[in-house]
């Protein structure tokens, strides 16, 4: 393991790949801080952004649940209407089912109050919807997506307002993360972070939104749940829920990340009270184990396993929903779920663990699209007890297991299925635990190197935890031991034997959170050997203290934690059940202060004398976010109404909706495989309407605009240049991709002033020079993978409480298309002609069969806006075909081999190089500078002697792939495009040629052999040169006299009859 860092002024990078190069220049100075943790005090605004869900029909009124999924098409009766405006009035446009009503609340006035006084001094919220990626790449299009919009203000009541904006939603994605900021003027508000959710598990019955996995619950029944972690897919979960409600079947349930919940009792029988096989000590009705994934729900109860998928409709491939809990594993004796917090390769994952009878087994569940049925596996370790937490997956069914025989002795291992057969499964040994908990002394750690001493007390491990970006792997218990290479182990002495940590859990940015059987919190940051006390802590005391002295009901002196999480934030969130004075109990979601306990906690530690001359370093030359991010973003702002009040009306706003979805839908259209002229999503919706840009304005300004509507066509617009705010949260890296930036670091300058009195003055200045950072790939990752696919995971660490996860492979973003403007303009030079179809198709142009063809392809990026020749070695291959697109069937292996090999003897090529290339073993490699293939139709091809339809020349669509996939080494990316090609002017068989000519002369001329159309038609339709324009050459065959009928007999290829010689 290569390791590369430098502490740099209290902050220092190391970097966990070894296929990471680390350039680090001009650096001359290395500080060592007294804390790892950032010291600064988190702001605590007092004015903050408030947003709920509304209907259409019901704006302004209460809130609502996000369950309805289908677009709403009543809205294209007002844009009917629009005849001055530039839109597409071919277009049928909808909206979406929702609104999102924003406001914002103070302390001491009434809301309304606020919000009127901040619309008049020109406030207007900043609306910008993230939307979250979805596991199953295969089906849905790996991006990464977001749409920036703005405020709209409308007064539902009199001396009410508040603004408006349409939500959204995307095809496969069932999590949006709304962040909230102002335009900076009005109000001081802080930006505002809002999780909303589809809720899949809701379902509408007698005008009601009701639950359909149980009935919910009004009482409150928060108290006695005790701390338990909340289980769920990371950043793919859209409804959390949480069990262990005492003796009830009852779940917390929560598609806000618990900002706000619902206590639901569920429609499950308990009926398993325990048999000889599988003991139960206690029957009891609580939901032990809970798991959220994308779509589906997991619950143990006792020994029995269910699970509830989601009814979520817009998501194809998830499967139906279901209507009650199902019951899986069934027989069989389950002591524990475990879940798999990190997607992999398409899916996600859930391990059940045996015990009585069946200890030593487990239950490999993978979710994947569709779930009639749960495919467990069934897998057993060579061992009599496996530990409940003891699992963790490192990768695609490849897991890491805690077990022992005997109770005593403890060991890691490493499970890797072999696909070709379950007797072949790889287990190896990975460490032997120490039995006794090592000797700390006054030390941070100590290195379990054989050689330290151990005390008589003994270490019993209870679980793991592994961070695949970082590479960090954790055993606890009554001790923690952490590795980078899962094979040498350091112990943190500094947590105390006599606690046991219940579990762990992590943000995956840098912190790891424990929570012990006491329900103390202790945090590790990932990068140093220190664990730090959270709570209780004199640190915590003071935050408590100040708290009560500002009446803050955040907290109170009786109050029991009931959840701890990392997921959402890098800081802590807590679920809490506070108990104020008049015994009165709720539930409460709040976010854990780090680094004011640990600030106020070092209050009585910290040392005036520093060593380090350097205070602070400034981060500069940031480079463009977008380009590694990978985040796309759009621009929508509400149509300018002429209003003298300046609100909005419904019509406005359904107008606004419909234009956001309009947007969305020619993004999500772009993905095709023909590139257009201008590599812009938008450039077709205004691409005939810019020209009037002057009209248009001429009339809105005039008031002359239906409705008192002007849409500004600028408003709505892709945005390749985004402001740099800093470090980017992640970073992707293609094939020797770098990321660089500069720093400098500021030394304290002390002078003295006289004037009457002595005065100490210190500022800050910069130091000589500045330093650089390069993170660069090394080029020897991996090999090619589809955009956004098998990426490889690992992370650039700030020392302090900073990581930021990277990405190695092919970015999402990235893709392939056919460049048809080229590839025209290139074979109409070459050619000196082209010939179209008789019907053109604007979106898919033809070919001539006889004329060599020359295809060329372009690499676009998506969040860039870059798009250029794709230069690299691909292969190309036709993997279907048929007379029609309607008809196109798919070719099987064998076939594909035969009709694009060059060593294929069986006489079924389709086509051919046309110079002498290498080969990649079967196919050929093509390249930019190709002369282009011919096409064969050799007659054991399918599209050898096509019969025509009418006059015109035969016809047959190609369904063709190419990849790079190893013949270009040049990138990590697997620019897999398949796209249809429309070929005319194939030949007839020589049979087929001659028995048209043999009927047509033995009958009167002209000859009623050949098809109606071929009588009654005129000549075909050719495209000369450069010109475009159809020309018409020679008479129609029905007025051709029976001298020529007689010349068909010296010929018998079809391109004589539809094309003639000119």
């Amino acid at each position: 393991m290569q390791k590369a860092g430098a502490l740099i002024s209290g902050m220092a990078f190391s970097f966990i790949c070894p296929r990471i190069a680390i350039v680090l220049q001009n650096l001359w100075i290395i500080c060592l801080p007294k804390s790892h943790i950032q010291l600064w005090p988190q702001l605590d605004d007092s004015c903050r952004w408030q947003v709920v869900l509304n209907k259409y029909e019901t704006l302004g009124v209460g809130s609502e649940k996000f369950f309805l999924q289908q677009p709403i098409a009543n809205i294209d009766k007002f844009f009917n209407k629009l005849v001055d405006s530039p839109i597409d009035h071919k277009e049928n446009y909808v909206g979406f089912p929702y609104y999102m009503k924003i406001n914002f609340t103070c302390p001491g006035k009434t809301p309304e109050a606020f919000v009127r006084g901040g619309y008049l001094k020109g406030l207007i919220p900043i609306v910008l919807v993230t939307f979250y990626a979805p596991v199953n790449f295969r089906k849905w299009k790996s991006e990464r997506l977001q749409i920036q919009m703005e405020g709209a203000p409308f007064q539902s009541q009199a001396c009410v307002m508040n603004w408006y904006t349409p939500m959204p939603m995307k095809n496969g994605s069932v999590m949006m993360e709304v962040e909230i900021s102002s335009n900076r003027m009005g109000e001081i508000i802080g930006n505002g972070r809002f999780m909303i959710n589809i809720n899949g598990f809701l379902k509408k019955e007698k005008d009601k939104v009701i639950f359909s996995l149980g009935h919910e619950v009004r009482e409150n029944r928060g108290k006695g749940i005790g701390e338990r972690p909340v289980w769920a897919t990371v950043g793919q979960a859209p409804v959390l829920i949480l069990g262990g409600i005492p003796h009830e079947k009852m779940i917390l349930i929560s598609d806000s990340s618990f900002k706000d919940f619902s206590l639901v009792e569920l429609n499950i029988d308990s009926c398993w009270l325990g048999s000889l096989h599988c003991p139960q000590e206690e029957f009891t009705a609580s939901i032990f184990d809970a798991i959220s994934t994308e779509s589906v729900l997991f619950i143990r109860q006792n020994q029995l396993v269910y699970y509830f998928t989601g009814n979520y409709f817009h998501v194809a491939g998830k499967g139906p929903s279901t209507s009650n809990w199902v019951r899986v594993l069934h027989s069989r004796c389950i002591k524990k779920l475990c879940p798999v917090e990190l997607h992999s390769n398409g899916s996600e994952y859930v391990l059940a663990l045996a015990g009585g009878n069946e200890e030593g087994f487990f239950h490999f569940g993978t979710i994947t699209g569709s779930l009639p049925q749960l495919p467990f596996s069934e897998k057993r370790l060579p061992a009599s007890i496996i530990m409940g937490w003891g699992c963790v997956i490192l990768g695609s069914y490849t897991s890491l297991h805690l077990y022992s025989s005997n109770r005593s002795r403890f060991q890691i291992l490493q499970y890797s299925p072999i696909l070709k057969g379950v007797h072949l499964d790889s287990l190896n040994l990975l460490f032997q635990i120490p039995p006794f908990i090592p000797i700390g002394d006054d030390m941070d750690f100590v290195m379990l190197l054989g050689m330290e001493k151990y005390t008589d007390y003994p270490l019993v491990p209870k679980g793991l935890f592994y961070n695949p970006f970082s590479h960090l792997l954790f055993i606890w218990g009554n001790a923690i031991l952490q590795s980078y290479d899962k094979k040498n182990y350091i112990y943190m002495s500094k947590f105390p034997k006599e606690s046991s940590v219940k579990y762990m859990t992590s943000s995956y940015k840098g912190q790891v959170v424990c929570v012990t059987e006491n329900e103390e919190i202790w945090l590790i940051v990932e990068g140093s050997f220190k664990v730090h006390r959270l709570y209780p802590s004199d640190g915590w005391q003071v935050v408590f203290n100040l708290s009560q002295m500002k009446g803050s009901s955040l907290y109170t002196a009786n109050e029991t934690s009931v959840r701890l999480a990392t997921k959402e934030k890098i800081y802590p969130q807590r679920l809490v059940y506070l108990i104020n004075q008049k015994g009165e109990g709720k539930l409460l979601k709040r976010q854990l202060p780090v680094d004011q306990i640990l600030v106020y906690q070092l209050l009585g530690t910290l040392s005036f004398i520093n060593p380090c001359p350097f205070e602070l370093m400034q981060i500069k030359d940031l480079p463009n976010p977008q380009r590694y991010t990978r985040l796309e973003r759009y621009r929508a702002k509400p149509p300018f109404i002429s209003s003298d009040s300046g609100f909005h009306s419904k019509v406005s706003l359904a107008i606004y909706q419909g234009l956001v979805y309009h947007l969305l839908w020619l993004h999500s259209k772009y993905n095709k495989p023909y590139a257009d002229p201008v590599h812009d999503p938008t450039w077709r919706w205004w691409k005939d309407k810019k020209q009037h840009k002057a009209f248009y304005f001429y009339r809105a300004s005039n008031f002359q605009n239906v409705y008192g509507i002007q849409i500004d066509m600028d408003g709505y617009e892709k945005l390749y240049h985004v402001k740099k705010t800093g470090m980017p949260k992640y970073i992707y890296l293609d094939k020797g991709d770098e990321y660089n930036f500069t720093f400098f670091l500021f030394v304290r300058k002390t002078s003295w002033k006289r004037g009457g009195r002595e005065e100490l003055s210190r500022t800050l200045a910069p130091s000589l020079q500045p330093d650089q950072v390069i993170v660069k790939d090394k080029r020897k990752c991996f090999n090619q993978s589809i955009s956004g696919h098998n990426l490889m995971k690992t992370a650039v660490h700030f020392k302090g409480n900073r990581q930021i996860p990277m990405f190695i492979g092919c970015p999402p973003g990235k893709r392939l298309a056919f460049d048809i403007t080229l590839t025209l303009r290139h074979n109409k030079k070459t050619n000196k002609r082209y010939f179209d179809c008789v019907h053109p198709d604007p979106e898919m142009p033809c070919f001539l069969f006889s004329d060599p063809f020359h295809p060329f392809f372009l690499i676009q990026d998506m969040v860039t806006g870059e798009s250029g020749s794709f230069t690299g070695s691909y292969v190309l291959k036709v993997i279907g075909g048929g007379t029609s697109l309607d008809k196109i069937v798919d070719y099987s292996e064998e076939e594909i081999v035969r009709y694009n090999s060059p060593n294929d003897t069986s006489e079924s090529l389709i086509w051919i190089v046309r110079d002498k290339r290498k080969q990649s073993q079967t196919f050929r490699i093509l390249s930019y500078n190709s002369s282009g293939i011919e096409w064969l139709c050799l007659p054991n091809s399918p599209c050898y002697d096509i019969i025509p339809k009418s006059i015109y020349s035969p016809e047959f669509y190609f369904k063709i792939m190419v990849s790079n996939r190893d013949v270009d080494t040049s990138t990590y990316c697997d620019y897999q495009l398949i796209f249809f090609l429309h070929i005319h002017g194939l030949p007839l068989s020589r049979r087929r040629a001659f028995f048209f000519v043999r009927v047509s002369l033995s009958s009167p001329c002209p000859s009623p052999a050949l098809p109606p159309s071929l009588l009654s038609q005129s000549s075909p339709v050719w495209y000369g040169g450069n010109s475009s324009e159809p020309r018409v050459r020679g008479p129609g065959f029905a007025s051709w006299p029976c001298q020529s009928w007689m010349t068909l007999a010296k010929v018998f290829d079809l391109s004589w009859l539809q094309v003639p010689h000119l």
